[in-house]
């Protein structure tokens, strides 16, 4: 893997080209309506691995207390300037959610877009429960959501996507595998660098992880489950689920 740079250093620079399909306005407000729904009244919030930022500044426009953290130093950095474009203020920093560590407890945390699918073990996912619970104060609202098999073998086992752009071009390879539930991805950058391109590639993997593993592991790392809803609704997730939002508190 030497030939791969980390995952999003790269990305970065063209992710929000990338994810401009994506409703971050839907998914705001769709947070807000899940702290109405438990009558919670939330302050200030962390956003594990907030990439550039588009929900962070959203809710901070709202009224929130955003602070954010990404693994990734230059979404990190995007997120800052684009935060500074639009005249809000976000506390943000690079750390691995795995390591998280904070000063002074949060209202709540949020953990969006399949994040929490990078982890790849059970172990890994406990791990960042439990600094989730630590990051909370007593009956704080963790919110998060993780991408499901089904969307996973529908919309991207063995397909390739490619696009140009003036900036940059990319080429993204997906490969589901069964057994070990991952999906394995790489993505290949062509970024502009003056008057040239230069290609840089890099590996992702996202784990697959069933309801019940995940509430188990809530459970044992101290928070009690109040949903599992199929992501944008207050239903329950079922068989046609692409994402599966899970809202939990930590216990007193």
């Amino acid at each position: 893997m030497s030939d791969f740079v980390n995952p999003y250093t790269r990305f970065a620079y063209a992710y929000d080209v990338m994810m401009e399909n994506v409703d971050y306005v839907r998914w705001a407000d769709y947070i807000e309506n899940l702290f109405s729904l438990y009558n919670y009244c939330p302050k200030r919030l962390l956003n594990i691995a907030c990439g550039t930022g588009s929900i962070d500044i959203l809710l901070a426009q709202k009224g929130y207390e955003m602070s954010g953290i990404d693994l990734a130093f230059e979404m990190i950095a995007f997120a800052m300037k684009k935060a500074e474009h639009k005249g809000v203020h976000l506390n943000l920093w690079q750390q691995d959610m795995r390591e998280l560590t904070v000063s002074k407890p949060f209202d709540a945390l949020l953990c969006l877009y399949d994040s929490i699918n990078y982890m790849t073990t059970e172990n890994d996912l406990k791990t960042v429960f439990i600094k989730a619970s630590e990051a909370l104060v007593p009956q704080g609202m963790f919110i998060f959501d993780v991408t499901t098999e089904r969307n996973i073998v529908k919309h991207f086992h063995m397909q390739t996507f490619a696009e140009n752009n003036r900036d940059f071009s990319y080429i993204w390879k997906n490969l589901y595998i069964y057994k070990e539930k991952l999906c394995k991805t790489v993505l290949t950058f062509f970024l502009r660098e003056d008057d040239s391109y230069k290609k840089y590639d890099e590996y992702h993997i996202q784990k697959i992880f069933s309801v019940d593993q995940v509430k188990g592991l809530l459970e044992e790392a101290g928070f009690t489950l109040l949903s599992s809803y199929d992501t944008f609704t207050f239903n329950k997730y079922g068989r046609s689920s692409d994402r599966i939002n899970f809202t939990a508190v930590k216990k007193s």
